[in-house]
């Protein structure tokens, strides 16, 4: 995979608040897709999948939470590639972090876009965590965190938890 978050770094990390949001809606996380160990100490998912694993390649359940790798596989988005797969799989709740606003128009050739979910578009763009901890500069274009759910009473936990942040729809 070709990570590109910045020219100058493959790992970034997501911001432990988002983190401790997302699992306060899920309840809990039971896979992380496109993780590391030292991305997991935050995360805490029951299983992750790092990229020697290949988490495209591997099945997804439960509750899911995804930062995609940035750049392409080939000539497709990993955003795409990431998303994709995650609605072709059988899994219970998800929340899947879009580094940028483009997943709203990338994601529709899969069908089962980003924009067809809860989402919530922060106000002020996210700055993603270095692997030692220290916060990095915020990228230059918006983000998404998109919430995947199956439960009926769980849109509900997503804007409690993440209204403050930004906007909100469902």
């Amino acid at each position: 995979m070709n990570i590109q978050h910045s020219s100058r770094m493959d790992m970034w990390f997501t911001p432990i608040d988002i983190i401790e949001r997302a699992r306060r809606v899920l309840g809990e996380i039971d896979l992380d897709p496109a993780s590391c160990a030292e991305a997991n100490e935050r995360v805490k998912a029951t299983k992750y999948y790092t990229e020697a694993e290949n988490g495209l390649t591997l099945p997804w359940y439960g509750k899911i939470f995804c930062n995609p790798p940035g750049g392409k596989t080939g000539n497709k988005s990993n955003t795409v590639l990431f998303w994709q797969k995650l609605m072709d799989s059988d899994f219970e709740d998800a929340i899947f972090l879009c580094f940028s606003l483009e997943a709203m128009q990338t994601t529709q050739q899969a069908g089962n876009g980003v924009a067809s979910c809860a989402f919530c578009v922060p106000r002020r763009r996210i700055a993603f965590d270095k692997p030692d901890g220290t916060r990095g500069k915020a990228p230059s274009h918006s983000n998404c965190i998109v919430y995947v759910h199956r439960r009926v009473d769980a849109s509900a936990k997503f804007v409690a938890e993440f209204e403050d942040l930004g906007t909100v729809r469902l």
